[in-house]
């Protein structure tokens, strides 16, 4: 479906102040994007609209360099909207939009989208070959008459908030970095699968949920964790890896929800991963293997305990 297609069907009906993006993990710098893109709309009269591509468009022109996302599009959606975006639409980037200029693509917002205002990024482009950059995208707000704003990066000690940087902490289990830039804990939802049962034969019945394979995960590792369900949310205790004390399996996510003993399997779950403990180990008896994951309850009781309680959650 062309681009005009695709926003004509989307659109509002009014006049909109329009920023573009992957928005991949909605973090802090997205959110300065909304934050202006909101208050240009309300200055000029306007709706505030979130154009988001439903694939990167490197995964089309290299997919060679394709990258975990950060979080699936349903979820980027609704993140969006809870920043106070009016209206957010959906485009699949394929081989007609990224041939289409930057002026055709401007001249396409304005017609489909009445498009009042544009707000990029810090060195953000747009169009063909990169075409739009902020000098050509000046010329054209003249030209054209729509407002142009340029935000400047949201940073956190000197750290510049980007997906690539989020990707990179959660990679390596940095969880307090990725939170920081992120603005919120990082978490993934999943369907609880049965597995082996070994945890319940440990003492720790844990509900294993098969991460997205589009998905980042976290370095493997134990994890201090908030699980929500469908009834309430609780604390956990969660392993990222292959069990290598058992079989090498494959990778998987395995919360232990403290205080909890509801049967949860084929319902979904959210997992927020707030601290790492510790890496994954190989245990050389069952025995060492309950006390390490005996000393993970105590310490994710005493990280998360009080916070948890102050929040009025079970």
């Amino acid at each position: 479906m062309s681009l005009q297609s695709q926003l004509k069907t989307a659109s509002p009906g009014q006049p909109g102040v329009v920023t573009v993006g992957t928005f991949d993990g909605v973090h802090i710098g997205h959110a300065r994007l909304f934050e202006a893109t909101i208050e240009l709309a309300h200055n000029t009269g306007a709706d505030s609209i979130a154009i988001t591509f439903k694939y990167p468009p490197r995964e089309l022109l290299d997919p060679a360099r394709s990258v975990p996302h950060l979080g699936p599009l349903n979820e980027r959606v609704v993140l969006i909207k809870d920043l106070g975006v009016d209206h957010v639409i959906e485009i699949d980037f394929d081989d007609q939009i990224r041939n289409i200029g930057a002026d055709d693509f401007v001249r396409i917002l304005m017609s489909e989208l009445d498009m009042k205002g544009l707000v990029l990024g810090p060195g953000a482009t747009v169009g063909h070959d990169r075409g739009g950059d902020e000098a050509r995208m000046k010329a054209l707000s003249k030209d054209l008459g729509f407002e142009l704003r340029v935000v400047q990066p949201a940073q956190v000690n000197g750290v510049v908030a980007r997906s690539s940087t989020i990707r990179t902490a959660l990679r390596s289990g940095d969880m307090a970095t990725a939170s920081e830039l992120l603005g919120r804990t990082f978490s993934i939802t999943g369907t609880v699968t049965e597995g082996d049962r070994r945890g319940r034969t440990l003492g720790f019945p844990t509900a294993n949920i098969t991460p997205d394979p589009a998905g980042v995960i976290p370095s493997d590792g134990i994890y201090a964790c908030y699980v929500t369900t469908d009834n309430g949310r609780y604390l956990a205790a969660t392993s990222i890896g292959i069990r290598p004390t058992f079989d090498n399996g494959p990778r998987i996510i395995e919360p232990f929800l403290l205080d909890f003993e509801e049967n949860l399997y084929g319902k979904q779950i959210t997992v927020e991963f707030a601290k790492r403990l510790r890496g994954e180990e190989r245990f050389d008896n069952v025995d060492a293997l309950i006390a390490q994951m005996n000393k993970d309850v105590s310490d994710t009781r005493q990280l998360l305990g009080t916070a948890h309680q102050q929040s009025g959650s079970r």
